[in-house]
């Protein structure tokens, strides 16, 4: 509690102690990590009049954690039981006082999980909803796998060239997220079916896996096997005509298209984060990073000012983008807004030398990996009122998207800020501006035609008193004409 350290010029840590703000401090000379190190601490605590607290020891019993949802409990370095609320990680936690077991202490539970609902809450939580805990899978056996098993495939799949890539015969390999996500669908079918032959993944087998998943589960299934299938090919285990995958097809495309993906964010969701987190916060230098650069998440939690680089006169974001692998590069100018944003950054001494934004260690900023900073930027757009489940990271530069779109982009303009490839992405945005455009100069059209009709007729108020004689040649509306017709045949 009472222990600090600073770097010395060497860049060396200096350890000391100091058990208030503004008193005095004794260093500590002894290796870190030492007995004699601890002597020195106690000793340095004692003589400065501090309070020695009991330190958590390993293997204190801990309780169980509740079933029910929000609920959590952990022991104190003091080694006392603590119950709090949380809605979800990165969130602040309620602590309950009340005893457990206790009517008031579910009453306290109640409200408190009620108020964080209503606060940082969306479509899937409820007060009195119950922990979903998954069922323990059976461990893999510890014996090599045999010979033309399923687990054996698996596992010469994921030492090959098109799992791990070579340049050098034309395989780029799969992203550690690709990897990753292949591990847990591939791995979950493991259990039933590892020992077995390979040929007991037939074709029905693998569509029973993909229906017991969501669509887009399924999706990711059926190209998880597809991929240790285009190897088991390239290195003659399999016959071309005995894909069992041949002919089966996911909906997830479907169901992206019905879902929409990442939902864009809002003018109003962007002025409550303002609102929020001013400038020289880091949470806001993490939205004007995603909001000025358009950057995608792969590339903005490693934007640093390594990436800002004077290019005619001007300073400019120039990044090798990671979907790419590095073929692509965006070079945009820097946003006079973001500009802004970084000088109070600057002023505010929150900013990395090799990343903008990231993880404090020790007093300096360090790199943190994508999914950690995507997390960290949803807790900060919770706490701002930003709640929706899928209104993340992604959606600001959706949203930006739809601003370059309404802002006359062209298509090339548009794939080279966004780094883009594939003229379809810009088009899409293009053709959804260009729509509403259309209907509003549309609706003005028709409007201005009406305000004129009315004008007339304001002008011959005679002429609009008087009915229009039955066998008139212009009629106003189809309908018209064929109730005139159906008279003329009757």
């Amino acid at each position: 509690m009472y222990l600090y350290f600073n770097y010395s010029g060497s860049g060396s840590p200096r350890w000391y102690v100091k058990v208030s703000r503004k008193g005095r401090r004794i260093g500590i000379s002894e290796e870190y990590g030492t007995p004699a190190f601890d002597a020195a601490y106690d000793a340095g605590v004692a003589a400065l009049g501090g309070v020695l607290r009991m330190r958590r020891v390993k293997g204190m019993a801990t309780p169980d954690q509740p079933e029910r949802r929000y609920l959590y409990v952990d022991v104190s370095q003091r080694g006392q039981v603590r119950y709090y609320v949380q809605l979800r990680n990165k969130l602040p936690k309620i602590r309950i006082k009340a005893d457990y077991g206790t009517t008031e202490f579910d009453a306290e539970v109640d409200a408190a999980v009620a108020g964080q609902v209503v606060l940082y809450g969306n479509e899937g939580d409820y007060i009195n909803a119950q922990k979903q805990r998954n069922e323990e899978r059976p461990a893999f056996p510890n014996t090599p796998a045999r010979p033309g098993t399923l687990r054996w495939y698996w596992n010469g799949y994921r030492q090959s060239d098109h799992w791990l890539g070579d340049l050098s015969v034309g395989q780029e390999g799969l992203a550690e997220s690709t990897r990753l996500q292949r591990t847990g669908l591939i791995e979950s079918i493991l259990p039933e079916n590892g020992e077995k032959p390979f040929a007991v993944l037939t074709r029905k087998v693998i569509k029973a896996e993909m229906k017991a998943r969501t669509p887009s589960q399924a999706g990711n299934l059926l190209s998880a096997v597809r991929g240790m299938i285009r190897w088991m090919i390239d290195e003659k285990h399999l016959d071309e005509d005995d894909d069992p995958t041949i002919g089966l097809k996911s909906g997830k495309a479907r169901a992206s298209r019905e879902t929409g993906g990442f939902v864009p964010w809002t003018d109003d969701d962007m002025a409550r984060y303002r609102a929020k987190w001013p400038l020289g916060t880091e949470a806001r230098l993490m939205f004007d990073i995603l909001h000025y650069t358009f950057l995608r998440l792969g590339d903005a939690h490693r934007f640093g000012p390594p990436h800002l680089r004077q290019i005619v006169r001007k300073m400019a974001v120039q990044i090798a983008t990671e979907k790419s692998q590095g073929n692509t590069t965006v070079t945009v100018p820097v946003h006079p807004e973001f500009a802004e944003s970084l000088k109070a950054a600057r002023a505010a001494n929150i900013i990395g030398a090799e990343v903008f934004t990231g993880k404090l260690v020790c007093g300096r900023i360090q790199p943190m990996n994508k999914k950690a900073w995507a997390a960290k930027f949803k807790k900060y757009a919770v706490l701002a009122g930003v709640n929706e489940p899928k209104k993340s990271c992604h959606g600001v530069r959706k949203a930006r998207a739809e601003v370059a779109a309404y802002a006359d982009c062209t298509e090339s303009q548009m794939m080279a800020i966004f780094g883009w490839t594939d003229p379809k992405m810009p088009a899409h945005y293009i053709a959804q501006a260009n729509r509403e455009r259309l209907g509003i100069s549309g609706m003005e059209k028709i409007v201005t035609f009406d305000q004129s009709q009315s004008s007339d007729r304001s002008l011959d108020p005679e002429a609009s008193s008087k009915r229009a004689p039955p066998d008139q040649s212009v009629l106003p509306f189809p309908g018209a004409i064929r109730k005139t017709s159906r008279r003329v045949q009757r």
